[in-house]
């Protein structure tokens, strides 16, 4: 659906409609009754407007504190596909760290300004660029301060050289207004075509991705040569982006990868490997330890480089599961205690967590080997002890270990 024209944003964001902002923020945008009531008298297009507003300042306090959410100029699509504030400071602390604070960072497809309150908060200045005039308004308002704009394409002869952000489409809408996401690298816009000519020339930036992009086809259609690092960033442990970055600002060795865990109130966590580095360990027995990767890790493909970093093995191939002889240091590895193993038979397993003081019993498996949905219920005692079950396809057969989770993933 298209956003209501720039103009009705300026015209909402009069002190005299903060009245219709706080009615429309006080009903339920799903009763067509209460939108019937808060119509009359009223543009439909101002009225469209506010409903957008105060749903996208709903679900923004998924991504940004209540203080910034609360004072968001957004719609509900721009703020789905903005990057959330924890995400954005750690990109902006690497531009801070290459570029210096004072740097000018073009935005391009700016979107409502999730990376551009970023980069500004950090001390840099920022030049959004959208296609879209109210998406690069509402951007310059969220960014506020060291935030001008354009509403341009990102290929506009006029816009001066210097290191860039850019975050393309990765949804499209049909006609009946269902989104989509969209996961072929070839289905992104601006796609990759355009990728490399904004490499060539502004040489040093970020290329923000969705985390289930195939990492070599990304690499296939970068110039000749370039320096560049894919960087896999999960929250709290959910993949949310990948960010290729390039030129200058791809700190590190050409064609590293890296896995981040981003943690509310702690430093980010990183693991990272040259090309050669990335792959699964050798496999081997199950030890007294399973260990679980963060997300970030196996999509990165970098468990080989943290067995690198210990003794540890995987379990089989294709699992993203580890085994060692004591747990895995850190939050990015979640850690559980091997305490029985047996051929997957449900009602063995219940007896053996029956005789064993069971209570919530959390069950994890890989390739849908089973419903976990159904067991979480079914297996569940009324002891105190909590457990964790896998169920996991080992060659042909199908094994269940039972474990006592050792730590928590931040």
């Amino acid at each position: 659906m298209p956003l209501p024209h720039l103009s009705i944003w300026h015209e909402l964001l009069r002190p005299d409609h903060a009245p219709l902002v706080a009615a429309a923020s006080s009903i339920d945008p799903h009763d067509a009754a209460s939108i019937d009531r808060l119509r009359k008298g009223r543009s439909p297009e101002m009225v469209r407007a506010a409903l957008m507003l105060t749903d996208a300042r709903r679900n923004a306090a998924a991504k940004w504190p209540s203080e910034t959410a609360g004072r968001l100029i957004a719609d509900p699509q721009g703020v789905e596909m903005a990057t959330s504030a924890l995400a954005a400071a750690h990109k902006a602390r690497r531009f801070v760290e290459v570029l210096g604070e004072g740097a000018l960072v073009l935005d391009l497809c700016c979107g409502i300004g999730g990376d551009a309150m970023g980069l500004t908060a950090a001390g840099l200045k920022v030049l959004a660029i959208d296609k879209d005039d109210a998406r690069s308004w509402m951007c310059a308002q969220n960014a506020g301060a060291g935030c001008t704009r354009r509403a341009c394409d990102v290929l506009d002869a006029s816009l001066p050289d210097g290191p860039f952000h850019l975050d393309p489409s990765r949804r499209t809408e049909s006609d009946t207004g269902e989104v989509r996401r969209l996961f072929q690298i070839d289905d992104h816009w601006p796609g990759p075509s355009i990728w490399r000519t904004l490499i060539e020339r502004h040489r040093d930036g970020a290329i923000k991705l969705g985390p289930g992009l195939d990492i070599e086809a990304v690499r296939r259609v970068l110039p000749p040569g370039v320096e560049h690092e894919i960087e896999i960033i999960s929250e709290r442990g959910r993949l949310t982006q990948a960010v290729l970055w390039v030129g200058r600002l791809a700190r590190h060795a050409r064609g590293a990868r890296t896995a981040t865990l981003l943690h509310n109130h702690n430093p980010p966590t990183s693991l990272r490997a040259e090309a050669g580095g990335c792959g699964e360990p050798p496999g081997g027995p199950l030890r007294r330890y399973l260990i679980e990767a963060d997300a970030s890790i196996e999509r990165a493909g970098l468990l080989l480089a943290a067995a690198h970093q210990t003794t540890m093995t995987t379990l089989a191939p294709g699992l993203g599961l580890l085994t060692g002889e004591a747990p895995a240091p850190g939050p990015l590895f979640s850690n559980f205690a091997v305490v029985a193993t047996m051929p997957w038979i449900e009602k063995n397993a219940r007896a053996w967590l029956k005789d064993h003081d069971s209570g919530i019993v959390e069950i994890k498996t890989r390739g849908r080997a089973i419903d976990p949905d159904h067991l979480q219920t079914s297996l569940r005692g009324p002891g105190s002890t909590r457990y964790t079950l896998f169920i996991l396809r080992i060659g042909r057969s199908l094994d269940a270990i039972i474990t006592l989770r050792v730590n928590q993933t931040a």
